[in-house]
């Protein structure tokens, strides 16, 4: 389940969107995405959404654990993705334990796709 938080115009004129991503394994999970249907973003939109999202990551964990930098920043280039469309997730962390798990719910996602049992149509690097 997701919910919209927000849309944000960019010097280009187009927009990107924070979205809050709810899922039981990864909570306090956001994503800052570039809505498909606009394409790719240009190197410039890129690197004004990339700082964006740190200034929102760094927003929420401040009001969440009282410290700035308790977050986590994923981007994964366009033939890393399992999903379309350029995006960038922010996780907040409070502790060790919060990082070490996000990190083991990668490992076995991403596992899960090298073995075949979930979508994955990146290309294959030999």
């Amino acid at each position: 389940m997701s919910k919209k938080i927000k849309n944000i115009k960019l010097a280009s004129g187009q927009f990107c969107q924070f979205i809050r991503i709810r899922k039981n394994l990864i909570p306090n999970y956001y994503i800052l995405a570039f809505p498909k249907s606009q394409g790719e973003p240009s190197k410039e939109e890129v690197f004004e959404m990339v700082t964006l999202g740190i200034e929102f990551a760094k927003t929420i964990a401040y009001k969440a654990v009282s410290d700035a930098e308790a977050y986590t920043l994923l981007y994964s280039g366009y033939s890393a993705r399992r999903e379309k469309g350029w995006h960038v997730h922010i996780v907040l962390l409070g502790n060790r334990w919060k990082k070490a798990w996000l990190y083991i719910i990668l490992a076995g996602k991403n596992l899960l796709q090298a073995i075949g049992l979930r979508k994955d149509d990146s290309p294959r690097i030999e």
